[in-house]
């Protein structure tokens, strides 16, 4: 909720507001389970550096939505 509150606090500004899960990763805390630490980087940077035209206010994860936006309903 609190990104769906700020991104409408920011709606008439040049920034973006979004939730974004980098999905289950390879790290010490999953037993080194799930995707590298490069996957779940390039799913964050790639919301990170949506352009001025991209959604704001959404969540995204690419991993238990791939073959579509990524974009999870609230």
């Amino acid at each position: 909720m609190y990104t769906v509150n700020l991104a409408y606090e920011l709606w008439d500004t040049h920034f973006k507001v979004n939730a974004v899960s980098p999905g289950y990763t390879s790290t010490d805390f999953t037993g080194k389970n799930g995707s590298s630490v490069e996957v779940a980087a390039k799913r964050v940077i790639k919301y990170a550096l949506i352009g001025q035209d991209g959604p704001t206010g959404k969540f995204f994860c690419e991993e238990t939505n791939p073959a579509g936006t990524g974009e999870i309903p609230w």
